[in-house]
């Protein structure tokens, strides 16, 4: 989802809450702010920590403040997939991962959470997917159980600040064939466009500060010139922005191609 509460085990299992701003759309709220920013921080981690134990708090926490529109952001990805073989790094309730072997792909995914495993194991059985040819496993980004060159392209939506770790990068470069992609789903928030989501605005900033969602006013040129963009460079993948706005929404996308 999007706030990016840092995991503590330094892995790549929880996603962040939709809403914050960041590395164009969704930054990392205030890393290493002081005052009320840094406890906004703090408060964030405390609160994603337990999302991500609990699979119901996560289903309502990345439902009912997006208007719904959580899905349509994670399937941004979609249309922006190389290749057959896909793997999903933070999983999260496994939605999004459902959702790409339905339409075909052949995909493995991995989280840190046991709950959010045991989420997407029962999306798998409940969609009548076959849950036996798409391993989804506990384990961290920085030590992924993959073979060099297993994947065409990889996916993290609303990812921590995993995805600013160079030994993260590097794995994930990795585990992608050449010409393999790395597609990040870093932001979105829904804008002011009507009346009745003004409440949920509202709520977002509060939470994420009024930088929220800055990416529509950020250019993808800007965007690409990022730190997560410089480090996509140092992992050795070629780094391009894309900012894609709906009715009541952005969302910013940042992927990696390897050469």
């Amino acid at each position: 989802m999007a706030s990016r509460a840092r995991s503590t085990s330094g892995g790549a299992s929880e996603a962040t809450m939709p809403g914050g701003a960041s590395d164009g759309a969704n930054q990392p709220p205030e890393r290493g702010g002081s005052g009320a920013a840094a406890a906004r921080t703090r408060l964030l981690r405390l609160i994603f920590g337990l999302l991500y134990r609990n699979r119901t708090l996560y289903w309502l926490a990345s439902t009912i403040p997006f208007a719904g529109q959580w899905r349509v952001w994670q399937r941004l990805t979609i249309p922006r997939i190389v290749g057959a073989d896909v793997l999903e790094i933070g999983c999260g309730t496994g939605t999004l991962l459902a959702d790409l072997v339905a339409e075909g792909y052949h995909c493995a995914a991995i989280d840190q959470s046991p709950a959010m495993i045991a989420a997407t194991r029962d999306e798998l059985r409940h969609r009548r997917l076959p849950l036996d040819e798409t391993p989804v496993v506990q384990a961290s980004v920085q030590r992924l159980p993959f073979a060099d060159a297993a994947f065409d392209s990889v996916v993290s939506t609303f990812p921590t600040e995993y995805i600013y770790d160079p030994a993260a990068l590097r794995e994930i470069a990795r585990v992608l064939r050449p010409q393999g992609r790395l597609i990040i789903v870093l932001g979105a928030s829904l804008l002011p466009t009507r009346l009745a989501l003004a409440p949920l605005v509202a709520a977002q900033r509060l939470v994420y500060g009024r930088g929220a969602g800055h990416a529509g006013g950020e250019s993808v040129q800007h965007a690409a010139n990022d730190p997560l963009a410089r480090a996509l460079r140092d992992a050795g993948l070629v780094p391009q922005a894309d900012h894609v706005r709906g009715p009541f929404w952005q969302a910013y996308i940042l992927m990696g191609d390897k050469t």
